[in-house]
């Protein structure tokens, strides 16, 4: 109530006699809030700036694929591994060259870019397509436990009849015939199956076991696909 009795002059003193006691402070927090927001701003435009140097980067190790260009491809991939390791583009690099590694008959170099999503891929699905990737080809080597030991894992969701079609085909490679029909009928059997297997493929290799598997078209009306091991969108 004092306040409201005061002359224009005492308020003034007043206003002023607190600006003198607590202005710097103002000063201050109005200095390091500016500063703040620069800053976020300044690391915002720096994260963008890797994100898309990082792209760059794996466009042009996509294209030395592309071209089957090995040495140059390698180089790319360590580049994005030593500048931007925590990039999702380190994982697709690394199933890219994979895929070179291949083509290029090296599948020691291919299974060692595999295991390295499998061990450190940021997102389970990723890890996933490796594993299926991974124990395909140690399979081709005629190294089936460590097949069957990668695909070991549980959770795997949508890719649950991938895993299923991949072990019997282990199986089969190891003239073990029941186990081989019975993880078929699986794939086949599952929830997901008519999403991401090719039905007619895998009914085949189950009909030269003599399994039996259920009508996926008729039950849910999508014919399947699959393309290289990856759940169809």
């Amino acid at each position: 109530m004092e306040d409201d009795f005061l002359t224009d002059e005492q308020q003034a003193d007043q206003v002023k006699s607190w600006l003198r006691q607590n202005g710097p402070f103002l000063i201050a927090g109005v200095v390091l809030g500016l500063a703040g927001l620069f800053g976020w701003n300044q690391w915002q435009r720096y994260q963008e700036q890797r994100a898309e140097a990082a792209s760059a980067l794996y466009d042009q190790l996509l294209q030395s694929v592309g071209e089957q260009r090995v040495e140059v491809a390698a180089g790319q991939l360590q580049q994005l591994e030593s500048e931007f390791a925590s990039s999702a583009y380190v994982d697709q690099a690394r199933l890219s060259m994979a895929g070179l590694y291949v083509s290029r008959s090296k599948p020691e170099e291919a299974i060692a870019r595999l295991q390295l999503v499998v061990d450190k891929g940021a997102a389970e699905e990723i890890r996933n397509i490796a594993r299926l990737r991974l124990a395909r080809l140690l399979s081709a080597g005629e190294k089936h436990e460590e097949a069957l030991k990668v695909l070991n894992v549980s959770g795997t969701g949508a890719f649950a009849p991938l895993f299923h079609d991949v072990r019997g085909d282990v199986y089969y490679a190891m003239g073990k015939l029941p186990e081989a029909r019975s993880e078929y009928e699986q794939a086949l059997n599952g929830e997901m199956a008519a999403a991401v297997l090719d039905p007619n493929y895998v009914t085949a290799k189950l009909d030269e076991l003599g399994g039996k598997a259920a009508d996926l078209t008729a039950a849910t009306g999508v014919p399947g696909t699959v393309a290289d091991g990856v759940p169809a969108q």
